[in-house]
């Protein structure tokens, strides 16, 4: 008897120990990679008229980058010295110290210095789900190779269920090997870049270097349409499955906004990396979500 009751203290005691050390590895930080913050959600109620007035709406958040400006209120970092997960061969480490504010524009610097390749990754604190959201960006003067900058919102699920599974809309995807152009992307399980069948559109614009343009987002239950600089410049729409599901439809739930801009890797850096562009700057003059009235 005595023999069972030692090992059952052993037993109670590695119990206490495990408990002990999970607790400990939990971290309260919101920029700690392993915790993800609650997200502000931000709701467009389904519209019953599926002919919508979008010029009709209503400004019900927005980040005009002015004096007043909080940036840790609304962006989170990702935190410094690590790299993007998704990408291979990229070459950067993010760091707080490329994002800044001034002039009315948060500027994202990619940076060389000392042989270091720096930038930064921002992921909002807010989720949104449906309405006209609109970004404007001005992405790097120099039109040089090396540079794949990102304007999208992501399922807040992804920490759940994983990319792509959590879907994936791009208002705006550049690299600096084709200057002057801009892609849009939709990813999703059915639809996305590891399977090969990845929904997107390509658009010539000249001045995306030299100029603030608008890219945006007409969502709603039935269909999400691009466009950019005017809500009658429709680039592409994607339409609702007639058969939707969690894999091919994903767009039934909130998604948050992420910034990034990524040097070298397997898109980025597709035609090598010109060390002459850096430092790169893409600015965001604002973002700006409406809903129908």
């Amino acid at each position: 008897m005595k023999k069972s009751k030692f090992y059952f203290n052993e037993i109670v005691v590695a119990l206490i120990l495990s408990l002990f050390l999970l607790g400990c590895n939990k971290s309260d930080d919101p920029n700690d990679p392993g915790t993800v913050p609650e997200r502000t959600k931000i709701t467009m109620e389904t519209p019953i008229d599926s002919d919508i007035d979008w010029n009709n709406v209503k400004l019900v958040w927005s980040e005009e980058f002015n004096e007043s400006t909080i940036l840790d209120d609304i962006m989170a970092f990702v935190p410094k010295n690590t790299t993007n997960p998704d990408i291979a061969d990229q070459l950067q480490s993010y760091r707080e110290e490329n994002v800044r504010l001034s002039g009315g524009t948060l500027k994202i610097s990619a940076k060389k210095e000392a042989g270091v390749y720096t930038s930064a990754r921002l992921s909002g604190k807010h989720a949104f789900r449906y309405g006209r959201i609109e970004i404007s960006a001005k992405l790097p003067e120099q039109e040089k190779k090396g540079i794949w900058a990102k304007l999208a919102l992501i399922g807040d699920n992804d920490n759940i269920v994983g990319w792509p599974q959590c879907g994936e809309i791009d208002l705006l995807e550049y690299f600096s090997y084709r200057p002057n152009e801009i892609d849009i992307n939709v990813h999703s399980s059915a639809n996305n870049s590891l399977n090969g069948t990845l929904i997107s559109a390509t658009t010539d614009l000249e001045s995306a270097e030299e100029e603030f343009h608008a890219y945006g987002i007409l969502w709603t239950d039935q269909y999400i349409k691009f466009y950019i600089d005017d809500i009658d410049n429709i680039i592409y729409t994607l339409n609702r499955p007639a058969s939707p599901t969690d894999g091919n439809w994903p767009f039934d739930k909130h998604f948050y906004l992420l910034a990034d801009m990524v040097i070298g890797g397997k898109f980025g850096g597709a035609e090598g990396v010109d060390d002459s562009l850096f430092p790169a700057i893409m600015e965001i003059a604002y973002i700006r979500v409406y809903h129908i009235q």
